[in-house]
């Protein structure tokens, strides 16, 4: 969470934590953002064909020896409208003394990396190293090129890239310093030179892998009402239901939001749109002030973010933040017939996206759910996407994504008398989901990742040791002691909320309770879970009907544990490396592919995985990216 919350905390936490820290910040010196690269087609690389001694080009150092060699080669990829058309062949197992890439860094970077397996049929690990031959972090190569990214925190030195065992394929090497200038500049790399270096907050050259993307949609704002901050927002979402509706344009970057969207009218016939930026990222609706109250409470409906209680609403083109219940509800007899299309939901402080009570016909499209989670029930409640607790008829949900959630990524559990008729989920996916280090800081920390601040148990942790992001950043994790997190359970310590008494579970697909009965139907099509610790598709002790249609799952705890279920459709159903034997209803039975085809399944969702957390994580929506293994 933003540093306003670390703020908050200092003044208003019941419990034991450190208080009255007083930052005092001297004046920073002028330093521009910059953005260096080197793409291997250019012609200072493209004609060096083989490698067999160190050489340095523009500041990037190429390091070989006769017995580790490395050349440039002809080879062509393309990434959305990229082309590329040589790499530089890591021909082997590298180390810093041989076979590996030298990369200038000054601090605060961000480095990324275009590349792929030299293989077309097995995925390689490239290794990011320090000066002192630690890893820092690893990047997967796929058989089909991708852009991965690493945030680098340190000082100004070099990290050497190379190979963990076989071939990889490098197109080109990107270098972001963050500085602290505000100002972009225009960058017009067009040159046919090796490198670049402007004052620009990110490269956005022709041959950028991840370039601006372009307005999704004719940005014609006459036939609305744009807005710039949250008091506009709300004033102008009362005054559209008050008339009979009307589209209302929300514009900026980050607009703090300091109390609830409430939106109740019926046949309403608004749409909230937000406009996306030139550098592609789309606004984002902040609601850290609104959370200041509820730290280490337990959060209502009067403090969820999006409330929709009415009908005929569209909510399109938004990044909902740090609500303190819910980002975005829609909930009751009278809620009906809305969209949420093209959104995240991100760092709640309960479910992502909820759907209950009644409401029916509810469309939510191409909508990312992530590191939602309610700490004061343990990690509880904080699902994905929960549409449960009697939601109505035909709700549907389509190329939705739920992700690092600390509940489940879908969850439709049902009390007695609450029975939710019907689910449709077409082209979604789940993975890690439940996962409790998550929170802590732990699980980013072992993949090499910058502390995510973002993060509510993060920023309790943060004040309660001044110094944890300090030693994080130093590759030291030590998470202090002592019962500080205030929660349902009282104050407990981070070992309760890591053990037992954690309060998530680790499903992908969680379809009922036992409470949901064969009158009530799930369709599934074309859905994906994976890197779940519990069950992917779980049936929770509920009796459903249900269809299966072009569904995988794998590398998950159980990968289909449905054995109740009476079963209307099952159409090429996959599965493999799961931990334990799937549980299946009488007759039916899963599909298990080749090894090869399991490689290349894995490679491809951990390329596309990759894809979509590096567009959120620049407030770029991904929209409808599909996993392509079906």
């Amino acid at each position: 969470m933003h540093k306003t919350i670390k703020k908050i905390l200092s003044a208003i936490l019941t419990f034991s934590l450190v208080a009255g820290i007083t930052i005092v910040a001297k004046p920073l010196e002028s330093q521009a953002a910059t953005s260096t690269s080197w793409n291997f087609k250019n012609t200072s690389f493209k004609n060096l064909g083989t490698i067999n001694s160190t050489i340095t080009i523009d500041d990037l150092t190429l390091v070989a020896t006769k017995d580790l060699t490395m050349k440039v080669k002809s080879k062509k990829a393309t990434i959305g409208d990229i082309s590329y058309t040589y790499a530089l062949a890591l021909c082997g197992k590298g180390d810093k003394n041989g076979r590996s890439v030298k990369v200038p860094v000054s601090g605060n970077d961000t480095i990324k990396v275009t590349l792929s397996s030299s293989s077309n049929s097995s995925a390689r690990t490239l290794i990011l190293a320090n000066e002192s031959g630690t890893q820092l972090a690893t990047m997967n190569a796929g058989t089909s090129a991708s852009t991965e990214s690493f945030n680098y925190v340190g000082s100004d030195n070099y990290i050497w890239l190379y190979s963990q065992n076989s071939g990889i394929d490098i197109f080109k090497i990107q270098v972001d310093s963050k500085g602290n200038n505000q100002t972009p500049v225009k960058n017009d790399d067009s040159s046919s030179d090796a490198s670049s270096r402007q004052d620009i907050p990110e490269d956005k050259s022709q041959d950028n892998s991840e370039p601006p993307k372009a307005p999704t949609e004719a940005q014609n704002t006459s036939d609305g009402k744009v807005v710039t901050s949250f008091k506009e927002l709300v004033s102008a979402a009362s005054s559209a239901q008050s008339s009979g509706g009307g589209k209302i344009y929300v514009s900026g970057t980050t607009i703090p939001c300091d109390g609830q969207l409430a939106l109740s009218s019926s046949n309403a016939n608004i749409q909230i749109i937000g406009l996306q930026n030139n550098d592609g990222t789309y606004p984002v609706l902040d609601f850290t002030p609104f959370m200041k109250s509820y730290i280490g409470k337990k959060s209502s409906d009067s403090a969820v973010g999006i409330r929709v209680s009415g009908s005929k609403y569209t909510i399109k083109n938004l990044i909902i933040e740090h609500a303190p219940d819910n980002g975005i509800q829609i909930k009751g007899g009278s809620a009906g017939n809305n969209t949420v299309s093209n959104c995240i939901v991100r760092y709640n402080n309960d479910a992502g996206l909820q759907v209950t009570a009644g409401a029916y016909n509810n469309n939510i499209e191409y909508v990312c759910s992530y590191r939602n989670c309610d700490v004061y029930t343990r990690g509880g409640n904080a699902d994905g996407f929960a549409p449960k607790l009697g939601a109505g008829k035909g709700n549907t949900f389509s190329y939705c994504y739920a992700w690092d959630n600390s509940d489940d990524g879908w969850d439709s559990f049902d009390k007695s008398g609450e029975e939710t008729p019907d689910i449709s989920y077409k082209y979604c996916a789940v993975w890690n989901n439940g996962n409790p280090n998550v929170f802590t800081g732990k699980y980013d920390f072992d993949k090499g990742e910058k502390l995510d601040e973002n993060l509510l148990l993060v920023n309790l942790i943060e004040s309660k040791d001044p110094s944890f992001a300090s030693k994080y950043n130093s590759r030291n994790f030590a998470l202090p002691s002592g019962n500080f997190i205030a929660t349902d359970n009282g104050n407990i310590s981070l070992s309760a909320w890591t053990g037992d008494k954690y309060g998530g579970n680790p499903n992908g697909f969680k379809l009922g309770s036992a409470k949901s009965t064969s009158r009530s139907t799930r369709t599934l099509s074309y859905c994906l879970a994976f890197d779940q610790s519990k069950k992917a598709f779980d049936n929770n002790n509920s009796a459903l009907t249900a269809s299966f249609d072009h569904c995988i799952a794998f590398d998950n705890g159980y990968n289909y544990y449905i054995p109740p279920f009476k079963i209307t459709g099952w159409t090429n159903i996959v599965g493999f490396g799961g931990k334990s034997a799937d549980k299946l209803p009488s007759g039916y039975s899963v599909t298990k592919p080749s090894s090869s085809d399991e490689s290349k399944i894995r490679n491809t969702v951990e390329s596309t995985k990759n894809s979509i957390i590096s567009s959120c994580k620049k407030n770029v929506i991904p929209g409808n990216i599909y996993f392509n293994i079906f």
